[in-house]
């Protein structure tokens, strides 16, 4: 039996909040209100979600930035043209910034104090043309974070022509792991500077013609992707009930800072789930940093069991199956730690860096 001071580390208790990333709504894409959305978001017991209609904040312009039932509802955008390449989800702006060139367009939200992830940076899809990528090609940009798993894109990546209907059906099954494309790039960019690794539904719950475009069937509901693809925030306090400003500061901060990690729940309900550093007997979360030269301890402890494989550099250095994972070092790098249930990707947690920048 794992305790809660073995599962947490020093430090005191950690606070955890689940919500997700990626959500469109009829402001663009999407095809259900802000309203609806987050109500079926608190149906499935999430804290918080990040609306991310595309080029514009107008659900936050028309007052529905909040908190529905037990669900805080923040507002982003995913900027870059609908329908080109270099999309980028953006967080924490204030206006919406030029467009034009995806270098110049994340240099102004970082001006403006905003942070964000690129969006599906890896797409890969040529079977169906109104279903085309929009992959990322500015890699000089200045880049703060990366989706490392894009649940619709996935769905779309392996539809065929002979699977559709069954994917149509079970569109969860299409869960597998995220790209090792972009854990590679991802794991590249961290040794020369921080970059947040997030999971996102990218939620539209589009309808899908089916026979000649006379019936449509309603392809992801809010409700079914509301079961996959999960972030978890790990908290210094519990997230704030009354104040929708402070929880959703705290949110941000967290997003921001890469205190969190990514879980599919289609393999696993993964509360409860924890990866920490200790060094000189202080606790370092996912997203902190420790200066090289110190003994380092690495913990994982999981409520299911589970494959987690210890990553440095890219590569892994330690592989365990059960609930609880422990690895002494000296060595620098950048670390981090990923889990497999049932075959499948389960939990993605952000590095901790044990270098001097």
């Amino acid at each position: 039996m794992i305790t809660r001071a073995q599962r947490d580390g020093p430090g005191g208790r950690i606070h955890e909040s689940v919500g997700v990333l990626h959500v469109h709504t009829r402001y663009s894409d999407g095809t259900g209100t802000v309203q609806d959305i987050a109500h079926d978001a608190s149906k499935k017991g999430l804290d918080w979600l990040i609306i991310t209609d595309h080029c514009h904040m107008r659900a936050k312009d028309h007052g529905e930035e909040g908190r529905y039932g037990s669900t805080r509802v923040i507002v982003g955008s995913e900027l870059g043209k609908e329908h080109e390449l270099n999309h980028y989800l953006a967080l924490d702006l204030r206006e919406i910034p030029e467009q034009n060139d995806p270098v110049e367009m994340l240099h102004a939200v970082h001006n403006q104090g905003g942070f964000g992830a690129i969006a599906h940076p890896h797409e890969k899809r040529d079977i169906f043309p109104d279903m085309p990528a929009f992959p990322w090609t500015a890699w000089d940009a200045e880049i703060d974070g990366i989706e490392i798993w894009n649940q619709f894109s996935q769905w779309v990546e392996g539809l065929t022509r002979s699977n559709r209907i069954a994917r149509l059906l079970h569109p969860l099954k299409s869960l597998t792991r995220p790209d090792p494309e972009t854990l590679a790039v991802w794991d590249r960019l961290n040794l020369h500077r921080p970059v947040v690794g997030y999971v996102g539904i990218d939620a539209h719950a589009l309808k899908y013609p089916l026979v000649w475009g006379l019936f449509h069937l309603r392809v992801f509901q809010y409700k079914v992707q509301f079961r996959s693809l999960r972030t978890h925030l790990l908290l210094e306090s519990p997230l704030e009930k009354k104040d929708f400003d402070v929880a959703r500061k705290q949110v941000l901060d967290a997003l921001r800072e890469g205190r969190h990690f990514g879980a599919n729940h289609r393999v696993g309900r993964a509360n409860g789930f924890r990866f920490h550093a200790v060094a000189g007997g202080r606790r370092v979360l996912p997203g902190g940093r420790i200066k090289p030269g110190k003994s380092v301890d690495f913990f994982a402890d999981s409520p299911l069991e589970a494959e987690m494989i210890l990553v440095r550099n890219g590569k892994a250095i330690l592989k365990v199956n059960g609930r609880r994972l422990h690895f002494r070092t000296s060595d620098d790098g950048v670390w981090r730690l990923e889990t497999f249930r049932k075959g499948r990707g389960w939990v993605f947690t952000n590095p901790i860096r044990v270098l001097k920048t």
